[in-house]
Formats: C-alpha cells, sequence, structure tokens
C-alpha cells in the first residue's frame, strides 16, 4: 500500500475513533440528549474531519511530493468522515445508552485492529502497541466524560 495512503489512514482512522467516541461520551455523560449526541457526532464527522485533513495538508506539504501530500490529505479526510459516521448506527437504532457501549466497543476493536496491523508492519511489539493505543484513547474518553459529567452538573 502507497505510503501517502497509510498515513492518511492511520491518522483518519485513529483520530476518527478516538474524537467520535470522546465526543459521544462527554455529550452523553452532559447531556443525556440522543439529538445533541446525534448533532455533536455529524460535527465531529464534517467539520472536524475537514479541519483535520487540513492539519494533515499542511504537515505533509514540506519535503513530500505534491502528489503525496494530496492523497494522504484526501485519504484521512475520507476515512475520518466514513467511520465517524458509522458510529450513528447504533445510537439511531438503539437506545442511547446501549449504543453508547456498543459504539465503545465497535471503537475499541478498530483501534485494536489498527494496532495490531501497525505493529506488525513496523516490526514493533504488538501488546505494547495496542495497549499503548488503547490507554491513549482511555484517557481522553474519560476526560471528555469528567468534563461531560462537569458541564452537565453545572447546568442542571
Amino acid at each position: 500500500m502507497d505510503n501517502a495512503i497509510k498515513k492518511g489512514l492511520g491518522f483518519g482512522l485513529s483520530s476518527a475513533v478516538i474524537a467520535t467516541l470522546a465526543i459521544i461520551v462527554g455529550m452523553h455523560a452532559g447531556t443525556d440528549l440522543k439529538h445533541a449526541v446525534i448533532s455533536a457526532v455529524l460535527v465531529i464527522a464534517f467539520a472536524d474531519s475537514l479541519a483535520d485533513s487540513l492539519a494533515v495538508y499542511f504537515s505533509e506539504k514540506e519535503g513530500n511530493s505534491e502528489k503525496d501530500v494530496w492523497t494522504t490529505t484526501a485519504t484521512a479526510f475520507f476515512t475520518k468522515l466514513f467511520f465517524a459516521l458509522t458510529f450513528l448506527i447504533p445510537i439511531v437504532i438503539f437506545d442511547l445508552h446501549l449504543a453508547i457501549w456498543i459504539d465503545i466497543l465497535y471503537g475499541a476493536i478498530i483501534l485494536i485492529i489498527y494496532s495490531f496491523n501497525l505493529a506488525k508492519s513496523t516490526h514493533k511489539g504488538i501488546l505494547k502497541t495496542i495497549s499503548l493505543h488503547m490507554i491513549l484513547a482511555i484517557v481522553v474518553i474519560a476526560a471528555s466524560h469528567g468534563i461531560g459529567t462537569l458541564i452537565g452538573i453545572l447546568y442542571k
């Protein structure tokens, strides 16, 4: 697989999972309103995907060919957009509380598969890579839950 595509996939996938789960968990903790969580996921899917892909564009611009930069940028955008939107499926179908747990499991599976493949392709320790990525995701999601809980307390 082309290196520019690998970069875009890696960035888009990890950002989609962690940012989307963080916003879902944080919004649920703060509002417990299904429509608010759906709105937040749509914003993450579109606005944050575009913002992140532009950041990828600017960071990759130096030292890479124009084609590679645009390939990485487009791949990051579409990967993040697609995967962020997939988190809406359980939210639309199920009760919000159950949907949150389904999304957390779904996100963990995606991160584990991505981390496993990354570790294999870079010849790094599989358990170490998966553990690191999961710990980082848990920290971000837990912080978002804490922020959402605090906002919920302050504005109820």
